[in-house]
């Protein structure tokens, strides 16, 4: 198991917009880092959302986590999986797993795998 979030791409957020689901996840590479938007179903989307209500440290108001993709999952069946996320508050960070869409685990390992940003360039936001 990884002390650290090396490597794994940050879930910053989940939203709507105009009836469409997304999500934006940050990655870092030789000292650089990139944001990337992409498009989630509506079962990614309110998968996500639990992930952001995760609060395994502290409840206490104003205290940051930051939620990250671990490459650790399995499939429940053919259109679910049990995905890893290492939520991090402060130095202390835990590892929790979370029902998710097929497409939503293929998507952020992906992700993960990306060897050239320029892949993905058609998905950056500033």
């Amino acid at each position: 198991m990884r002390d650290n979030h090396e490597g794994m791409p940050e879930i910053l957020d989940a939203f709507e917009k105009d009836g469409h689901y997304f999500s934006i996840v940050r990655l870092e590479h030789n000292g650089q880092e990139r944001r990337f938007r992409f498009g989630v179903s509506h079962h990614g989307y309110l998968a996500l959302k639990r992930v952001f209500e995760l609060r395994p440290f502290s409840t206490m108001p104003g205290l940051v986590c930051r939620y990250f993709f671990v490459p650790s999952y399995c499939r429940l069946d053919e259109s679910h999986m049990m995905m890893t996320v290492r939520v991090e508050q402060g130095r202390d960070g835990k590892q929790m797993e979370i029902e998710a869409p097929r497409d939503l685990v293929a998507n952020l390992k992906w992700f993960i795998e990306l060897d050239d940003w320029q892949k993905a360039e058609h998905l950056h936001v500033a």
